[in-house]
């Protein structure tokens, strides 16, 4: 009997279990894709898989931190920004670098110094649909140069990647511990941006040294809920 009564409360439990899924499906997290609609939105070239091996890029990578004259292309933009938090799965909304609880709180700006096709400004990268919307048009070369400490790569550089971090996304779930994840995931993106400029045979350097209220100024976020923590600078091999 006590067997018998063993069995029914393992079959009661698994009914339950199943009932509960079925009634509460476990849904991926739901994901944030900040975007300013009232901004002009350029349509990126999709990405392209074609390139060098991983092992080769990894073996080649180095800090480049001196740039010629050359733009790069829109394809390259739209190669480097997919790399490094493109969308990988239009289900769940996956991207190309890991996050922890798939919270993705950083955001990607792009500072245009010389690119073919895009005007001179202040970018943000719509990720849920692969853009750039035009927040700021005009020269920022030399506030960048002011912002970045006076490294002459920021100044040099054809394109700058701002990443920034949106804290509660990730703080939300994991309190003060998630600042540690945010900071991890900054350099996931920024190692896969990386290897995607060595792979087309562009120069990059990271930087973490800079003024955060400069930066955050320039791309207009307001250092609380938002704050600039990593760029990277990418240009034409001198």
């Amino acid at each position: 009997m006590k067997s018998q009564h063993i069995a029914f409360g393992f079959l009661l439990i698994t009914f339950l279990l199943v009932l509960y899924v079925l009634l509460f499906p476990q849904n991926s997290p739901q994901q944030e894709f900040k975007s300013y609609p009232n901004s002009r939105r350029i349509e990126l070239p999709p990405p392209t898989y074609e390139g060098m091996t991983l092992e080769e890029a990894l073996k080649q990578r180095r800090s480049i931190r001196t740039f010629n004259n050359s733009n790069l292309t829109l394809q390259e933009i739209s190669q480097l920004l997919f790399s490094a938090q493109g969308i990988t799965d239009e289900t769940n909304l996956y991207r190309t670098a890991p996050s922890a609880g798939a919270l993705y709180p950083i955001e990607t700006y792009l500072i245009a110094n010389r690119v073919d096709g895009l005007e001179k400004g202040v970018y943000h990268y719509n990720i849920g649909g692969h853009s750039l919307e035009l927040l700021r048009e005009g020269d920022f070369s030399g506030e960048i140069l002011e912002a970045c400490l006076n490294q002459q790569s920021t100044k040099e550089a054809a394109a700058l990647f701002v990443f920034t971090a949106v804290f509660e996304r990730t703080k939300s779930k994991y309190g003060e511990r998630g600042m540690r994840y945010i900071y991890i995931e900054a350099g996931h993106i920024s190692q896969n941006l990386l290897l995607e400029a060595t792979s087309l045979n562009l120069a990059a350097v990271p930087i973490g040294g800079f003024s955060d209220e400069g930066v955050n100024s320039l791309i207009g976020v307001d250092g609380t809920s938002e704050s600039a923590v990593y760029i990277n600078a990418v240009g034409k091999k001198s």
